[in-house]
């Protein structure tokens, strides 16, 4: 039986992680896997006591799998790994389930540190995407959609809600719904940081 299972598409990520492990002499075989459909078939059979999962992959995004995968596996610890700095997709992930997000820059002594906070039950995240919220400028563009990211962009130029409407070809009550939605996802409260974030963000 694996002690960890790895769900990645890039050998050399493997190959490095598996070294990492061994080297560590904490734990025990490592089984891995290079899509989604691999991994969920292997755990149909068999919990790790660790997951490390990559957040995209070639058949599909993971991320719809991991409410799935937590309720299937309650007692796995499961860490993400990702190249996404954003702030907003690390709450998505660990809302999901998982237990950590991890950036792909890691080094040997993060991600066996990573590895020692989730499985202790805590909750693991990047300090880089700490840092980024604490700053203000996650890319949470990854969840707005393409009208947003329009009104977004307007805004940023100057222009006001009736003039985005009629450049949009939508009502400007249609704008302040766009535009209270936009704040929600982005946890910002008014048109000055919605214009910082447009900026640090190429939309503006």
């Amino acid at each position: 039986m694996s002690s960890v299972f790895i769900c990645e598409d890039h050998q050399i990520v493997i190959d490095g992680i598996v070294h990492i492990l061994e080297k560590s002499g904490q734990y025990g075989p490592v089984s891995s896997y290079k899509t989604v459909g691999g991994l969920l078939e292997a755990l149909e059979s068999e919990s790790p006591r660790v997951l490390i999962l990559d957040l995209n992959l070639p058949d599909q995004n993971s991320l719809g799998n991991i409410a799935e995968i937590r309720r299937k596996h309650p007692q796995m610890a499961m860490l993400v790994l990702t190249m996404h700095n954003d702030p907003l997709l690390a709450d998505k992930v660990l809302r999901e389930g998982a237990d950590g997000f991890l950036l792909k820059d890691f080094g040997e002594a993060e991600l066996l540190y990573a590895l020692n906070v989730v499985q202790s039950g805590d909750h693991y995240i990047n300090p880089k995407i700490k840092q980024v919220r604490r700053n203000g400028c996650g890319s949470g563009a990854l969840f707005l959609t393409k009208r947003e990211k329009q009104i977004i962009s307007q805004t940023a130029r100057g222009s006001s809600s009736t003039d985005i409407a009629s450049k949009l070809y939508i009502s400007r009550h249609t704008v302040n719904t766009h535009r209270r939605n936009i704040y929600k996802k982005l946890n910002i409260s008014n048109i000055r940081e919605l214009i910082t974030f447009a900026y640090k963000n190429g939309l503006g």
